[in-house]
């Protein structure tokens, strides 16, 4: 199981947020465990490749169903692995100075002052379930997505934000993120999926229903519109960088599943994948006999 979680940062600033300007914090778990003393905070439950993040603040942040406030961030989980996973109590001071001298709520204010979408959490706390600004690192897309020395198979893929349409991709074996397939795509079907998201029928659309892919050079941008009510604005809500291979990861936080059985994937588009999938295997075994 790897250690660091991933959360969007916007779910997690406003409860940090919170935590600070409440003028009394409750007591949680891991808080006493580690005998520190009670101030604003964020308590992480985890359990397993699923962690979720809550304000200590009083008084308690409540949603418009009734249920707290939270953010819940993610790893990738092998498909065949124990799902009943022991919890884990963590807490991370807002205010506080660790060992670096950063106060954890500077690095997510500067996270957002910079565009930073995703916030990375390393779980790795022995002794303490305290956390701190060391444990906390802030990107404008996510990583790991897989283990090292995964292997990859060539399937047909669909979204329902891709608007359902199939693509050829490159899906980690045994592994997957929050349910969905771990995908990659050659730059021709990231190209293709762009394209296919910017078509005649997001006329029929409501803003914001359906994501923007646009290139900048190599990178790919996933947009979200936004309607002011005067304007339609575009947000960018994830970069995806090319790997080693040339490919992209598109779509952190979409749901990639198997297309349907009628939906045959092209013999060109096949073996290009199965090459690429032999390479990277290679490369794997390679660096590991190093």
């Amino acid at each position: 199981m790897p250690d660091r979680l991933w959360f969007r940062l916007q779910d997690v600033l406003p409860l940090a947020e919170h935590a600070l300007v409440c003028p009394t914090h409750h007591l949680t778990r891991a808080q006493a465990a580690a005998g520190e003393r009670n101030g604003p905070a964020l308590a992480l439950t985890r359990t397993g490749p699923r962690g979720v993040l809550r304000s200590n603040g009083v008084p308690v942040w409540h949603n418009h169903n009734g249920d707290e406030q939270a953010a819940v961030g993610t790893s990738w989980r092998r498909v065949a692995g124990s799902h009943d996973e022991p919890e884990e109590n963590l807490y991370l001071s807002l205010g506080q100075a660790g060992p670096s001298r950063r106060r954890l709520i500077d690095v997510l204010r500067a996270g957002r002052d910079l565009d930073r979408n995703w916030l990375a959490i390393d779980t790795d706390k022995w002794p303490s379930p305290t956390l701190d600004a060391t444990h906390v690192q802030v990107f404008d897309h996510r990583a790991d997505i897989a283990p090292p020395g995964v292997r990859w198979r060539p399937r047909m893929v669909t979204s329902p934000q891709a608007a359902d349409g199939s693509f050829p991709a490159l899906v980690a074996d045994g592994y997957t993120i929050d349910d969905s397939l771990v995908c990659r795509f050659d730059p021709h079907t990231a190209r293709l999926i762009a394209a296919d998201l910017t078509g005649a029928w997001r006329l029929g659309t409501m803003p914001g229903e359906y994501p923007l892919l646009r290139f900048d050079g190599d990178t790919l941008l996933v947009l979200a519109e936004r309607d002011t009510g005067g304007e339609t604005l575009l947000d960018v809500d994830d970069c995806c960088y090319p790997d080693r291979d040339g490919y992209y990861r598109i779509g952190a936080g979409w749901l990639w599943h198997a297309a349907d059985t009628t939906t045959s994937m092209p013999i060109r588009d096949r073996i290009r994948l199965h090459l690429t999938a032999l390479a990277a295997r290679a490369h794997a075994i390679s660096g590991s006999r190093r």
